[in-house]
């Protein structure tokens, strides 16, 4: 499904178009629309998609205070000020001040209620009057972001206290969204710039590491016409769920911070699986050793890389926790952590015959001796209950 830019009196306007395994456009048509930047931050969209003259234009709240979504996703990810219009500058520079449109966002369909819809952007398309193209990877690109905004709360400079104000702004219950828009140009104005700020900024806050260990913020993109680009996605909502939660642990574990994370979470476990109990550090014989530190929530916003946030286990079960065969969580009345299989898991596996039996074995409560020496390295149950929360659809 996509968020398209249309030719409209002169200047653009966009529709919703596509749809989302068997969840066409037409059905979101008259919710209201929400943006999930991260799978912890969502924020209002104050518009929705209706047909207007028969095309299936998005229609923002006049009652309320907005912009419409493509200008505060801009700024939200920090990239130079777009126009919502094809007629953009000629240039070889395809991400500076006004010389380029968003002209399609990809989105999944994150949640689907009676009145509400939100959508999680995928995918940006830009493009400029000479048709040069790009894409940026959203999660991605806001990974990289949330992780400015950690730096900036350690800092004390003029820079930093101006991510930390367009942090709060994202942030806020009820966002500004011209103040939002403010603050980033405030950064780039602050920076002299007029194209991305954002590897300008990764350098003055020491994050040089993290640019290199990521891949290019812009990838060039040609596709033969906008159609090519996020118009239909055979995945399920569930199937699309799992997939950007597996992409935000994948960025989570990149860099320095996050192998200093494996270390620890490994270590403080003594390489010992939680689901298993089977201990598999590294031998002489092997290259590595036979378990991984699983992270439980995968977003910066909750610090990602801190050991209660973290789970070791072995390849196996690794995977199973990924991709919701098992699920963790904390019992209140008993006082312990109890290892479940989803009934919808359940039921899915006898119709593949899937087997079970190896993950059976460890359902129930995790003993003690599974579990760090140290209380204070347990997984936090306020992180799984959170995102069992958000695996449930």
């Amino acid at each position: 499904m996509r968020i398209a830019l249309r030719t409209g009196g002169g200047r653009g306007v966009y529709e919703l178009a596509g749809r989302q395994g068997d969840t066409p456009a037409s059905d979101l048509f008259d919710h209201s629309i929400y943006y999930e930047l991260t799978p912890g931050i969502v924020i209002p969209g104050r518009a929705v998609a209706s047909r207007r003259s028969g095309k299936p234009r998005i229609l923002l709240d006049e009652r309320k205070r907005t912009t419409h979504f493509y200008r505060l996703l801009a700024a939200v990810l920090l990239l130079p000020k777009p126009k919502r219009e094809f007629k953009t500058t000629h240039g070889t520079e395809l991400v500076k001040y006004e010389s380029y449109s968003i002209t399609a966002i990809k989105v999944d369909v994150a949640d689907l209620g009676s009145r509400n819809v939100i959508l999680r952007p995928t995918d940006l398309l830009l493009e400029n009057a000479d048709h040069l193209q790009g894409k940026v990877e959203f999660a991605q690109r806001m990974s990289r972001i949330t992780r400015v905004w950690e730096a900036a709360s350690h800092l004390n400079t003029p820079l930093a206290k101006i991510v930390n104000s367009l942090e709060e702004a994202v942030l806020a219950e009820n966002p500004d969204y011209k103040a939002i828009e403010n603050h980033a140009q405030e950064i780039s104005d602050f920076l002299g710039t007029d194209v991305d700020p954002l590897p300008i900024i990764e350098r003055q806050f020491g994050l040089t590491e993290a640019t290199q260990e990521h891949s290019p913020l812009l990838q060039t993109q040609q596709f033969t016409h906008q159609a090519d680009f996020g118009v239909d996605d055979s995945t399920s909502q569930l199937e699309a769920r799992l997939e950007r939660v597996k992409q935000w642990r994948q960025i989570a574990v990149r860099g320095a911070a996050g192998r200093q994370f494996s270390r620890d979470v490994t270590s403080h476990y003594e390489f010992r699986c939680l689901f298993s109990g089977q201990r598999l550090p590294k031998t002489e014989a092997t290259d590595s050793p036979g378990v991984d530190a699983a992270h439980i929530l995968p977003w910066s916003t909750h610090n990602i890389n801190a050991v209660p946030n973290g789970l070791c286990l072995n390849k196996l079960c690794h995977w199973a926790f990924d991709a919701g065969v098992v699920k963790l969580f904390y019992d209140d009345k008993s006082n312990a952590y109890v290892l479940d299989i989803p009934q919808k898991v359940r039921k899915a596996a006898k119709k593949t015959a899937f087997d079970l039996d190896y993950f059976e074995a460890f359902t129930g409560q995790i003993p003690l001796d599974h579990l760090p020496r140290n209380k204070n390295f347990w997984p936090a149950p306020k992180y799984l209950d959170e995102l069992n929360k958000f695996m449930e659809v």
